[in-house]
């Protein structure tokens, strides 16, 4: 439908005293629709408006009473009309169109609690259209003004100051500034935000004479805005500003500042704006001081900024804060600017530079070329950067943990941005005096928990990381490096070391500290830059990892203070290059040692620093370590003679035989005398001596054994499974006395001969009854006189108190069996080990030794096999029969795992010895007793270990317990088994009977 017909019927509905409510809502429906089409059918848009503006004119001109829905069509229409098809400003509109139009929108939204948000808001977003017109067609009959000569075109700023009342924009101001700060709807608030930043970036729209009286009221409700508080005297409670709010404010407010004070000032009398933006009383204040923005004094405009700063934390809205700050300091605003305002600003900038330098890096380059060109910003920088020197200690030690953040940053950026020239007069003396220790004090350096203690990875760490318990947070961590950067950058490294190197040696307790910044200091440095401190520095670390553990010491910060030095090690090693040569004597015995570190972590960082140390002289750990091999076994065995003056000797020599591996046995035989005599005569004195030569040992006979291989599958005892089949028929088809005899004589056996109770001269023969096991080879080679030498010496540790000095036997034990299993001499081993293996099955010994001594006695049946027949029967298994028949069916925890042990370990030796027929029927008895207990999983694992040799058996005994398909358990005779026994269903199929 055309407008014009559209806008006389609207006209029509609207005559005084006649309102059709039906009609007027219909067609102004179809006027947006029409606006819409005809802006699609590129209609001229200067008729289009002048339609819509008559139309709009005529509604108000009659006081028509529209409904809020009316309005808002209303308002549609004339933003539909004033919006152009492409983005570009309108031309050459009609002077009645900006007059009546203008007049119309700002009283919709002048009062807020007159009309609904939703009106308010599409007066608003037309209004904006309207602001952007970019120049007016004023006829001839227009207005009776004579200064200028009428027609003529105007920009709408000049059509607006000579042509609408003189209040108008600050009314407009007025009204958008109190609907962005009390109205609900968060997107009103956001459009009357932007609304005020169109009116004011509008070139000459807003002018500073125009500025200057509203600039104090228009300043102090931006801020309300972004603090989120009201005036004192209103009722509301704040509105919290979502992050678009506030950045709209921030917006607002530079633009409004860049109005008030760009440009060279052409007015020598104090405005109202100047006079209020003067220097608050006292001078400038820090922002990092919180105390600066608790004041009493009237709002200027400084505490206006002091408190706006303390939005810098907000990275919501940074960005926008910081433009409108760097705004503040920049040239063009800062002649004219307070000079409190200025610094306040270049303060803020700066601290928001130390947290994102990406989004300050153009703002600190244009302040390092101003400074360098003698610009007055030199002096701003200087004068924030003083105050906060003085008073770091304060910040660092006892402040906030923001104002921590703010001191670090603010004084990396100035350091920056001064340039060495300017800040290292500054600086050098209190960096000297307070800044260092200060820092230091701060810094108290911890372990994430106890998780790099018990950790069991042995994955090198690049960076452990380190708790700062001050510096916790991202932005506190990231605040740190930044500082420890820019003073890095303004001394020289080796001034730098030089400093930290004093503080080492004194008696003060900040040595992690001083270790965490040296590690800093030392990262950035090159090839040269420390060579004069760096022996002084590792002999300090060399010095701490020999050193005992100070009692007083925490575990937790013993073992961060060593992975500080391991890190520091690691990081001086480069910087030495080639030369570490000349330190490798320094360095070796103190990495080898750690290596063997009770805490996983630091074994981790003693092998990456090897690493390093092994690329500086182009080798492995392992090639580099049997260069050294003279200097190491000579080293150690001058320490073993003096053992008590040197408790760690061992852990350096279970490094290198970890490191080096076989080939370094070669060099120990002396090594292992001395050793063993150190455990003979040391055996009941010092414990930890001894304990650490039964690990040096353990490592020898484990290097010996290298990973050695199972024995094969045919040296297994083998008896083909029997055929229970017609033994079940039968007895299905007897009467019970058949049955009862039949099954006597499946559970009656043969005597079994006596077997040599020696090895030391073993014949074929006498091994077993049948002659079933291999004769002795005397082509097998001999074993390894070391793991012989050292299993048979350590026996008598087997019978010592000490459960860490028999575990370590165990193990030495049975490296010593797998180092032997293909030559002669392993079966006269065995032989003598035997005795004290079993005695470690006692009762009284602590469940875990006898843990371990099931896990030697597995490997010894399997690789005895047949020849452990009679002592398994005679030794072995009474232990195991009083500990099964003891434990209870409800067990605790310690119960269930030695029974699983002893379970398991039975089914390694019915795989690989051949048991006794009488034995085999007493353990098939004894343990279906577990059935529904918790170690039930290890009775079936034994059990199906039983059925390719003892069938018979088991199948009887699950016979008896009603398990067996066809078969009553009444029909067998009483075999010792309780009935209350319950096996699972399907038990027979599960051993494949």
């Amino acid at each position: 439908m055309d407008i014009v017909p559209l806008v006389s019927t609207i006209a029509s509905c609207v005559e005084p005293g006649s309102v059709d409510r039906h009609l007027l809502h219909q067609r102004l429906t179809e006027l947006v629709l029409a606006v819409r089409n005809a802006k699609a059918t590129n209609v001229d848009s200067t008729s289009l408006l002048t339609h819509i503006t008559l139309v709009a004119a005529r509604l108000v001109s009659h006081r028509v009473e529209l409904s809020d829905r009316e309005r808002e069509l209303v308002l549609e229409t004339v933003q539909e009309a004033l919006t152009p098809k492409v983005h570009r400003p309108l031309f050459n509109v009609h002077a009645v169109v900006v007059d009546h139009i203008g007049r119309i929108l700002v009283p919709l939204f002048v009062a807020p609690s007159a009309l609904p948000e939703a009106t308010r808001l599409l007066a608003i977003n037309a209004w904006r259209q309207l602001v952007k017109v970019a120049s007016v067609h004023v006829p001839e009959k227009h207005s009776t003004q004579k200064s200028r000569q009428l027609p003529c075109t105007l920009s709408l700023c000049d059509y607006i100051k000579e042509f609408m009342p003189p209040d108008y924009l600050s009314l407009a101001v007025c009204a958008l500034l109190d609907n962005a700060e009390t109205a609900d709807d968060q997107r009103l608030r956001v459009r009357a935000l932007e609304a005020l930043l169109d009116l004011f970036q509008k070139d000459g729209l807003v002018d500073r004479v125009s500025m200057s009286c509203m600039f104090p009221g228009t300043v102090s409700a931006l801020t309300r805005i972004a603090l989120a508080q009201l005036p004192a005297n209103s009722q509301n409670a704040p509105k919290r500003p979502i992050s678009a709010v506030r950045t709209q404010a921030f917006h607002a407010l530079e633009a409004a500042i860049l109005v008030m004070y760009r440009g060279s000032h052409t007015s020598d009398k104090a405005d109202v704006a100047e006079e209020w933006a003067q220097q608050a009383r006292g001078g400038p204040k820090s922002i990092v001081d919180v105390d600066a923005t608790q004041t009493n004094e009237p709002d200027r405009l400084q505490q206006i900024l002091w408190r706006l700063a303390s939005l810098r934390h907000n990275s919501g809205t940074l960005s926008a804060l910081f433009s409108m700050f760097a705004r503040v300091s920049s040239l063009e605003c800062a002649s004219r600017m307070p000079e409190g305002c200025v610094q306040v600003a270049v303060e803020t900038c700066l601290a928001v530079a130390g947290q994102q330098p990406n989004l300050a890096s153009s703002y600190l380059l244009d302040l390092k070329l101003r400074c360098s060109e003698g610009d007055s910003v030199g002096a701003r920088v200087e004068a924030v950067l003083e105050p906060l020197l003085k008073q770091f200690e304060r910040f660092v030690a006892n402040g906030e943990p923001r104002q921590r953040s703010d001191v670090l940053c603010v004084i990396s950026a100035c350091v920056r941005v001064l340039g060495q020239h300017r800040a290292l007069p500054l600086v050098s003396p209190w960096w000297r005096s307070q800044g260092l220790p200060a820092l230091l004090t701060s810094l108290s350096i911890s372990l994430p928990g106890t998780s790099l203690l018990i950790s069991d990875t042995q994955e090198p760490l690049d960076d452990v990381s380190y708790v700062l318990e001050n510096y916790r947070t991202n932005e506190l961590s990231h605040a740190l490096d930044q500082f420890v950067q820019s003073m890095a950058d303004l001394f020289t490294p080796r001034e730098m070391g030089a400093q930290l190197l004093s503080l080492l040696f004194d008696s003060s307790d900040r040595h992690v500290s001083v270790l965490w910044m040296l590690r800093k200091v030392a990262g950035q440095a090159t090839l040269g830059d420390l060579s004069s401190i760096c022996p002084s520095a590792l002999q300090y670390c060399v010095d701490f990892c020999g050193s005992a553990p100070d009692p007083d010491t925490d575990t937790s910060q013993r073992a961060a203070h060593e992975l500080m030095v391991l890190d520091v090690v690691s990081t001086l090693v480069p910087l030495i290059g080639p030369n570490v040569a000349y330190y490798m004597d320094t360095l070796l015995f103190p990495l080898l040692q750690t290596t063997m570190a009770s805490s996983p972590a630091l074994q981790a960082q003693a092998h990456r620093v090897l690493d390093i140390l092994a690329q500086q002289t182009s080798s492995t750990v392992a090639h580099m370590l049997h260069d050294n091999v003279d200097y190491i076994v000579e080293g150690c065995s001058q320490q073993i003679r003096s053992v008590a003056l040197h408790p760690h000797v061992f852990s350096i020599l279970c490094g290198a035989v970890q490191l080096v591996g076989k080939d370094i046995l070669v060099y120990m035989d002396d090594v292992v005398e001395d050793t063993l005599d150190v455990c003979e005569r040391l055996a009941y004195e010092d414990d930890e001596i001894v304990t650490g030569a039964l690990q040096f040992l353990e490592i020898v006979t484990r290097t010996v054994a290298d990973e050695p291989k199972m024995i094969e599958e045919s040296t297994k005892g083998r008896v083909e499974m029997l055929d229970l089949d017609p033994i079940a028929s039968a007895i299905k088809a007897m009467d019970d006395a058949a049955a009862s005899r039949m099954l006597e004589d499946l559970v009656l056996t043969d005597p079994i001969p006596e077997l040599p109770t020696s090895i030391a001269d073993p014949k074929p023969n006498d091994m077993e009854p049948n002659n079933d096991s291999e004769p002795e080879d005397d082509t097998k080679p001999e074993g390894n006189p070391l793991a012989i030498k050292i299993c048979l010496a350590i026996q008598s540790f087997l019978y010592t108190d000490s459960s860490a000095h028999q575990l370590l036997a165990l193990k030495t034990v049975h490296n010593s069996t797998s180092a032997l299993q293909t030559t002669r001499d392993l079966l006269p081993l065995l032989n003598e080990v035997w005795p004290s293996l079993v005695n470690r099955l006692n009762q009284r010994d602590v469940h875990y030794v006898t843990l371990a001594a099931c896990d030697v006695i597995e490997r010894v049946c399997v690789l005895g096999s047949s020849w452990m027949r009679k002592r398994v029967k005679d030794d072995l298994w009474p232990h195991f029969e009083r500990i099964l028949r003891n434990t209870p069916l409800k067990m605790q925890r310690s119960e269930s795992v030695l029974a699983r042990r002893i379970l398991h370990t039975m089914s390694k030796v019915v795989e690989y010895v051949t048991l006794d027929e009488g034995m085999a029927w007493t353990v098939c008895v004894l343990v279906v007793r577990f059935f529904g207990s918790d170690v039930e999983p290890e009775l079936i694992e034994l059990l199906q270990k039983m059925v390719p040799v003892y069938g018979d058996k088991v199948w009887l005994v699950l016979a008896k317990l009603g398990r067996v398909d066809g078969v009553q358990p009444n029909a067998i005779l009483d075999i010792g088994v309780s009935s209350n026994i319950k096996p699972p269903v399907g038990i027979c199929q599960m051993l494949g009977l």
